[in-house]
């Protein structure tokens, strides 16, 4: 029955306008689920610029719930959080979120994320990416993801549980509305979860910022600095 309405969501997802905006794609490597904002059937939000997926099954994966947003303005942001990621077999859960027209100019964009690892310690890297096209382009259409990559942050679980979260500032430029991608590939052992997970995007922070990390196996890709610490402790620099 799962497998059923999964593939009614993704074949509703395929007939959607090519106008949708806020749009979000997620993927087992064999089957895609794609929702744009206010879709019926798989948008649950009933708001504009906020998505809201509930229960979505995969071939022995499982995401509780599953929430997009877009803000627009002084302040533009686009976040993708998820409530609960299991996984009963094992796998690797791709997530892809994305918006267009977020006010210009800007000049630079704070990206975060923080996430948990629960019964995880030998799944393979996990790894976070964070994009941005002055061009304007729909990403998460099903799973593109257009523009420049601003950052990418790969680990794994080395205690259970396991914890991350962290901030860093990429210099952007955009005199004209440009588009914001974020996109997430999660590993999972068989019986390893992923809570609260998070990523977002904001051009209202200014100055730079240092990844923190509370997440031993979680390193940075490029010439990033990092420092480790416990969770509780976590300050952006």
């Amino acid at each position: 029955m799962k497998k059923l309405l999964l593939t009614s969501a993704v074949l509703c997802a395929l007939a959607a306008p090519a106008s949708a905006r806020l749009q979000l794609s997620i993927s087992d490597g064999t089957t895609t689920f794609s929702c744009h904002d206010g879709q019926l059937g798989c948008d649950l939000s009933g708001g504009a610029n906020n998505l809201l997926v509930v229960d979505t099954a995969f071939d022995g994966i499982f995401v509780q719930l599953t929430l997009a947003q877009s803000t627009f303005g002084k302040v533009n942001t686009l976040q993708l959080s998820s409530d609960n990621i299991s996984s009963l077999r094992g796998g690797t859960l791709t997530f892809v979120a994305s918006d267009t027209s977020f006010l210009a100019p800007v000049h630079g964009i704070q990206s975060a994320a923080s996430l948990t690892f629960n019964a995880n310690v030998g799944a393979a890297d996990s790894t976070l990416k964070f994009w941005a096209d002055p061009a304007n382009v729909q990403g998460a259409n099903p799973n593109n993801t257009p523009g420049a990559l601003l950052e990418t942050v790969s680990g794994h679980a080395v205690t259970d549980p396991d914890s991350f979260a962290g901030a860093l500032h990429s210099t952007f430029l955009a005199s004209d509305p440009f588009s914001m991608t974020e996109g997430a590939s999660l590993n999972l052992i068989a019986g390893g979860s992923i809570t609260g997970f998070e990523q977002s995007m904001t051009t209202s922070v200014p100055e730079p910022s240092t990844w923190l990390m509370g997440l031993a196996g979680f390193g940075l890709v490029g010439a990033l600095m990092f420092k480790r610490g416990r969770k509780n402790r976590l300050q952006t620099a």
